[in-house]
């Protein structure tokens, strides 16, 4: 077999293209399945962190509905009690007037109360007075038995957390507050009547006339039910979410609960828990992922694949999972193993098609090469063998085939013509065939070295192009490529999370149609296309949900071996604008904040002297004291006589004001002080709403007829959370802060008399601090002003009225004593919002 030269081509052939295959294939293969397998392995993983981060804003959804259900309940109990309040006013004016008795126009108005309805019938309107210590009921319309009694049944001792008489804390609120909300527990009106004890909250407010009490309730249960109602409709969203995603090519993700209970899932989500069972350990696979949740986040099981294979359970598959505490749920991300190896499969199988064609190709080729090189030498041989078997004379020599064979008949002809020549004709032969056996081998080599050379570039320029679609994704700026008539070329991965559209979904598009806010920039594409030039606008703002955003549009033109183009660069530099302004403002706050340290030095030694000079002159008027005495009587003069013409030349007005005067500019210079550098006081953990109530409790003593103010006259919202975490800070400058907010928002509001003034004091954990805010309903303030409202000296009141260094000093003291952040919140008619925040723990 293998002594002809045919069969010894043709095995080559094969062997060599059979065993480049097999390596091929292998190592392809393996390659292929690892990457795809590692690559799947971290897209499920980043599947589970974007589920995760959209049930935390569900989450956040969930408990902005349910602040925002409260809030509304609360305003609609308010509205409703002024709605009644309103009726018994214009009764009572009625019997003023003489138009009713007074009797008349309190039975008119319990009357008119007592058939108000709401919420289905299960709001109503109830009356008590103000008895002590135990109210009386005047009229309730759904249990009418206890009209005109007194209230002191353990029954009412109702109120939640403490258990105290219901109307008694009903009337300390009204007294104290003058209205007010108290939670408790109370029956409900339903259709069959009043059901067993629910949560309530009721807005009292009391009517100082008659001394009653007027008030009306919500239940809580009826805050929850919209509550539960956003709940359900946040779980449709993210099962219209996770119903998009797929992790290879049938892995899906799915949320359960603690129970555990599926709560999303694209094929059991109606069946219970307790039907999944891991086919290897016969353990419920919910219980399974959960310690996986709480240990390594992964979990490698059998299980079946829907819905082609449901209930074959014979399937590998991985799950990702993470545990999101606040709703007790655990979100997984799953992939079938076998899904991730099909690529590698694929592969292979491609390449022994493609290569059991190019074996059958080789073999042709291999074939027919052989037999124009083998017939020839065949012939010649055959010749040969009967030259020397029947002599010279008994064939003719063939003359055919390639070149090199031809000159080997052509040899043997001429050997054969001259035998005399015949050793040197040999030589001859045998070095022609030894050069056409080298070109021939040479030429092979070459062209093996060409299809190499070939592959390796086709290779080369695939990965190159890969290689540039990761570069233009990873970055992250939109990039819009088109040509000159306005079609897109190049579309990154940017550009595709901005609009929705895939690259292979806006290719040739228009550009107006697929990206509205860069139509206009076309015009100026062409125009940079023209003159071949760069073109950047920095800072071009756009408006994006009322809120002003700035962007960097940069315009490359792409001129090249007859292709024109351009290349849209936008990146959005919003935050960078911000930090700016900030680190413009920090700067100007240092450098006014070192001017104020040298002043403040400066100014002190002369206003002591003056303080001092004024006190003496004092104390030298003043009878009583020896040396005055003497000096007097030497000089032969009353010190009462002086005293009296002090008195009415009011010298002593001029060095009270004096002092005063002194006084004042020392309190400048010691606010000044404390705007440029840090206090060394006392730091101690408190509870920032204690501090509030000092600081309330302070302002309210303040009255000035200057100011054309009274604290007392404005209305104090307190909205604190329960529970709050400890803080370290100096309670007295925390106090002087507060004081500081309290006293702007209590001016802000004096310019403005149409409108009751009242401040919100508003106190909550946020993260690793603990915020405050305070919120008042006066004018506001323009953008110009808000921004400059920390600087020191700056001030909107009168001349006189203030230094403009109060809020300067708050800033300081917030943000280098004790290492937290203060800022506001202000539109144009819509009063202004003062937030600063604490860290809980820490403090520099």
């Amino acid at each position: 077999m293998f002594k002809s030269m045919k069969a010894i081509l043709l095995f080559f052939v094969a062997g060599l293209v059979i065993a480049t295959t097999a390596g091929l294939t292998y190592f392809a293969q393996r390659a292929v399945t690892k990457s795809v397998m590692e690559s799947e392995f971290i897209h499920a993983q980043d599947i589970v962190d974007a589920a995760y981060q959209n049930v935390a804003n569900g989450y956040q959804s969930i408990l902005f509905s349910k602040k925002t259900a409260f809030a509304n309940r609360k305003n609609n109990l308010k509205n409703i009690v002024a709605i009644a309040l309103d009726l018994v006013r214009q009764n009572y004016r009625k019997s003023r007037q003489g138009l009713l008795t007074k009797t008349e126009a309190q039975q008119l108005s319990i009357k008119q109360l007592k058939n108000i309805r709401y919420d289905h019938g299960t709001g109503y309107i109830w009356i008590n007075d103000t008895s002590d210590p135990i109210p009386r009921m005047i009229m309730h319309p759904t249990m009418p038995e206890l009209d005109g009694k007194i209230l002191d049944s353990p029954s009412f001792d109702c109120v939640r957390g403490t258990n105290k008489n219901l109307f008694s804390a009903f009337r300390k609120t009204c007294l104290s507050n003058g209205s007010g909300f108290v939670e408790y527990l109370w029956p409900k009106p339903t259709k069959k009547g009043l059901s067993v004890e629910q949560p309530k909250l009721s807005y009292v407010e009391l009517f100082k006339e008659w001394g009653w009490i007027i008030g009306s309730g919500v239940y809580i249960d009826d805050i929850e039910t919209e509550v539960s109602k956003r709940t359900r409709e946040v779980i449709t969203e993210l099962r219209k979410s996770f119903g998009k995603i797929k992790v290879g090519r049938h892995g899906y993700t799915f949320i359960f609960s603690e129970e555990p209970e599926l709560i999303i899932h694209p094929a059991y989500e109606r069946i219970p828990a307790e039907q999944l069972i891991n086919p290897l350990t016969g353990k419920s696979i919910l219980v399974e992922l959960k310690k996986a949740a709480h240990n390594k986040n992964v979990l490698e099981y059998i299980w079946d694949k829907p819905p082609h294979h449901k209930g074959e359970f014979k399937f590998r598959k991985r799950a990702y999972i993470k545990y999101f505490k606040p709703l007790d749920w655990y979100i997984c991300s799953s992939a079938y193993m076998d899904d991730l190896e099909q690529p590698g499969l694929e592969l292979r199988n491609t390449i022994l098609m493609l290569s059991i064609g190019g074996l059958a190709l080789a073999l042709i080729v291999a074939t027919y090469l052989s037999g124009k090189l083998v017939q020839p030498l065949t012939k010649l041989t055959a010749a040969a063998r009967t030259i020397r078997e029947s002599g010279v004379s008994s064939t003719e020599i063939p003359i055919e085939g390639p070149t090199e064979i031809k000159e080997l008949g052509t040899v043997i002809s001429q050997m054969l013509d001259s035998i005399q020549n015949a050793l040197r004709e040999k030589e001859k032969f045998l070095e022609a065939l030894e050069e056409s056996n080298h070109q021939l081998s040479t030429s092979n080599y070459q062209l093996e070295n060409k299809i190499e050379e070939h592959a390796r570039a086709q290779r080369e320029l695939i990965k190159l192009r890969n290689h540039q679609r990761m570069i233009l994704d990873s970055m992250p700026s939109i990039l819009v490529g088109i040509n000159h008539d306005g079609a897109i070329t190049l579309w990154n991965k940017k550009a595709m999370e901005a609009t929705g559209l895939t690259h292979e979904e806006a290719a040739g598009k228009q550009l107006g149609a697929v990206f509205p806010l860069l139509a206009q920039e076309i015009e100026k594409v062409k125009g940079m296309i023209i003159s071949g030039k760069i073109n950047l606008r920095s800072r071009v703002p756009r408006i994006i949900d009322g809120e002003t955003h700035y962007e960097n549009i940069t315009i490359y033109p792409l001129i090249n071996n007859g292709y024109d183009g351009a290349v849209i660069r936008l990146d959005d530099v919003t935050s960078i604008v911000r930090i700016e302004e900030m680190m413009i403002q920090t700067e100007k706050m240092m450098s006014v904040g070192g001017l104020a340290a040298g002043m403040a030095h400066e100014i002190n030694n002369p206003l002591g002297g003056i303080l001092q000079g004024a006190q003496n002159i004092e104390r030298r008027l003043l009878p009583g004291m020896p040396r005055n005495e003497h000096i007097a009587g030497k000089l032969g003069v009353s010190l009462e006589d002086i005293g009296k013409y002090a008195q009415e030349r009011g010298i002593l007005k001029i060095l009270n004001g004096v002092r005063e005067s002194a006084s004042r500019a020392a309190e400048i210079i010691t606010n000044m002080l404390n705007f440029s550098r840090k206090t060394d006081v006392h730091r101690t953990s408190c509870h920032l709403n204690e501090l509030a109530d000092r600081a309330v409790a302070l302002a309210a003593q303040d009255y000035d007829l200057k100011k054309e103010y009274d604290f007392k006259q404005i209305e104090i919202v307190k909205d604190y959370e329960a529970n709050l975490p400890y803080v370290v800070c100096a309670p007295t400058e925390i106090e002087q802060v507060l004081l500081n907010l309290l006293g702007n928002a209590a001016h802000a509001m004096s310019e403005n008399k149409k409108k009751k003034p009242a401040i919100e004091i508003k106190i909550w954990k946020d993260d690793e601090y603990v915020a405050v805010s305070v919120a008042d309903n006066g004018p506001g303030m323009a953008e110009n002003v808000r921004k400059r409202i920390f600087e020191p000296f700056y001030t909107t009141k009168p001349k006189g009225v203030g230094t403009g260094l109060g809020l300067s000093v708050s800033y300081f003291i917030i943000t280098e004593n004790h290492n937290g952040s203060i800022c506001v919140e202000s539109i144009p008619g819509n009063g202004s919002k003062f937030i600063f925040k604490l860290p809980i723990t820490t403090i520099r």
